[in-house]
């Protein structure tokens, strides 16, 4: 059984098929539900001595079960290759895939050529009112105020956040392939931290999308782990085995997500640091858990306020 974050049918779908191609005599059950959702049901089942999780994958949810008592050691051979930021250095989880948060624009409002290339660019008062987010915690706003906060220090950092809350940047109570999808039917020009994949697929499609590489670009982790008493733990430890392996990662390749795996490009290359030359921020799970209440709190008192 595995819980995941992933989209069913464009990459759970996938992996479990290529996986079956290897072992068909493993039956893999999935249940799909975004972090937050998925620690709450993780929680209530281990607290009510329910075991029926194998597997359990997202950007937050290894880290918070481990942090309960509740994820099982192992260190997979496949993650030999993996660099040191993608796995948990006491062996709890290791890094499926990998999301990269970046401006999205629409090319037909506004070229790639008059867009703004840096953080300080977004200052411009020309962008003011042109320009939203979504307030998830995740994948959200909170996280961009974490990035900022990162890079640029506590002090510098917060000087910044204080101008660009004098943009009028729109809070939108939704995930943030909703606010591209604003974007691209043109209410407003520029989307910030959405998936950079997601405006190359969207544009293949033949719409008016495209990403900007704002440095550091904040990059966050997808990862997955053995849950402690798995019921099936040595079919899980095989399954996490091919998700790593360079076979499992070409699958998401080939759906459209990006691997994490060093030695797999994206399927438009470019949307990886290696290959797109940008400079990204490796935000680790633990640094999600230990401050995202402090970057809610932030987001919320500079940017939610009326007026």
């Amino acid at each position: 059984m595995w819980y995941t974050a992933l989209i069913v049918n464009q990459a759970v779908r996938p992996l479990v098929e290529g996986f079956n191609q290897k072992y068909p005599y493993v039956k893999v059950d999935n249940y799909r539900a975004d972090s937050a959702d998925m620690i709450q049901r993780i929680s209530n089942e281990y607290q009510a001595r329910r075991y029926e999780v194998d597997v359990i994958d997202g950007t937050s949810t290894p880290p918070a079960i481990k942090a309960a008592g509740w994820m099982e050691k192992y260190d997979s051979p496949a993650a030999a290759a993996y660099p040191s930021e993608m796995r948990d250095p006491e062996g709890y989880w290791n890094t499926s895939n990998l999301y990269f948060m970046t401006p999205g624009i629409n090319t037909r409002l506004l070229s790639k050529d008059e867009a703004p290339k840096t953080y300080e660019d977004l200052l411009n008062p020309r962008w003011r009112g042109q320009m939203g987010w979504s307030t998830s915690a995740g994948a959200g706003a909170p996280t961009f105020v974490g990035n900022i906060l990162q890079t640029m220090g506590q002090d510098r950092g917060m000087a910044y956040l204080e101008q660009l809350s004098k943009q009028g940047v729109r809070n939108l109570n939704v995930s943030g392939r909703a606010v591209l999808d604003q974007v691209i039917a043109g209410e407003f020009p520029i989307s910030l931290m959405i998936f950079n994949h997601h405006t190359v697929i969207s544009a293949q499609q033949g719409a008016p999308s495209d990403w900007i590489a704002m440095e550091p670009v904040p990059a966050l982790l997808n990862t997955i782990g053995l849950a402690k008493y798995a019921p099936h733990p040595y079919a899980a430890m095989l399954f996490l085995d091919y998700i790593l392996s360079e076979d499992g990662q070409r699958v998401l390749q080939q759906v459209d997500y990006l691997p994490s795996h060093p030695n797999v490009p994206a399927k438009v290359p470019t949307l990886k640091p290696e290959q797109g030359g940008f400079k990204v921020n490796f935000i680790s799970p633990e640094d999600q858990m230990k401050n995202e209440n402090e970057w809610n709190q932030i987001f919320r008192r500079l940017f939610m306020q009326p007026g």
